[in-house]
């Protein structure tokens, strides 16, 4: 019994301070969560790219509204969500909306309202491709935090894009939607018109 004991004692010893190991135990045990890791980086650095180049599509589309000194018209938006399309490469559902908002003073004092908090915002015109609602004064409220402030009778062109966006895996990232709001002024003209101008 005593010699059992120590049997037992020694290779617990030994046991304790070799250092041999099995490649294919260690590969078995760590395998799983390096290729969880693999395909994690990879839904991680999709979702950041995607967001990136809808970004970048969105505020490229705000220049090219910012720069028209003709009317738009539906053709022309519905376009110009097939080059929102184009800029993302995407496979999943987008739109925009184009909103023109104008600032109005309707107290008819010296005092610029515009200029100040209690500023009267309008929307002068509004559109939305695939079906999807238009901004309207109503819901105009959810926006005028983000509008800057401008001078009586200028305007803003008001650019919304969604895109719906689903990972490729299960990764920690759900389906979710990316959503970007620009704001630019026309340049090239007084104001942006739909269809014509009065």
């Amino acid at each position: 019994m005593l010699t059992t004991l120590r049997t037992f004692r020694a290779r617990l010893a030994a046991f304790a301070v070799d250092a041999r190991g099995s490649l294919s135990v260690e590969a078995a045990l760590i395998l799983p969560l390096l290729c969880w890791f693999y395909v994690a980086s990879f839904v991680w650095f999709d979702a950041f790219r995607t967001q990136n180049s809808n970004l970048k599509a969105t505020y490229t589309l705000a220049d090219m509204l910012s720069r028209e000194t003709d009317p738009v018209s539906e053709p022309y938006l519905k376009g110009l969500n097939t080059v929102y399309d184009y800029l993302t490469t995407t496979r999943h559902p987008t739109y925009i909306r184009v909103t023109v908002v104008k600032c109005t003073d309707n107290d008819g004092d010296e005092i610029d309202d515009c200029l100040t908090d209690s500023r009267n915002l309008q929307v002068d015109w509004s559109y939305a491709t695939t079906g999807r609602s238009k901004l309207t004064n109503a819901t105009l409220a959810d926006y005028e935090d983000n509008i800057p402030l401008m001078p009586k009778g200028d305007q803003v062109i008001l650019l919304e894009t969604f895109m719906a966006y689903e990972p490729l895996f299960n990764a920690g990232i759900p389906a979710s939607s990316f959503e970007n709001f620009v704001i630019t002024r026309p340049r090239f003209a007084p104001q942006l018109c739909y269809q014509t101008c009065s």
